[in-house]
């Protein structure tokens, strides 16, 4: 699952670099945003693997991570070229601390479980 999850980061920036810099409206920012977005979620999608969870916690949230992290790479796609007043940004500011909260908060549920 984790080489998996590597190549697969791997190639998802792969793409995403050479059409930043092979499409002329993909800005910079944008480029930076999205790879950004997906290191995130690759390194929660890590973490999951590597800290004391229980197993149901440990298989279902990599796909959740996936799927919030689709969300923010397309938010971030589509986001204003500039950092100021953008409201995409904050929106996935919001959605990673969740993430980072659910990561803790089952982290702390699985070990008083176990």
């Amino acid at each position: 699952m984790k080489k998996t999850i590597l190549f697969a980061t791997l190639a998802v920036l792969a793409v995403n670099i050479l059409a930043g810099l092979l499409l002329s409206g993909y800005h910079t920012f944008n480029v930076l945003a999205t790879s950004l977005v997906i290191a995130l979620t690759t390194t929660l999608m890590y973490i999951t693997e590597y800290i004391t969870m229980k197993d149901a916690f440990r298989v279902s949230l990599p796909f959740v991570f996936a799927f919030l992290g689709l969300v923010m790479f397309l938010l971030m796609l589509f986001s204003k070229p500039q950092l100021q007043d953008n409201w995409h940004v904050i929106i996935s500011l919001i959605i990673f601390l969740v993430e980072v909260i659910v990561v803790n908060v089952t982290h702390r549920i699985s070990r008083r479980i176990i």
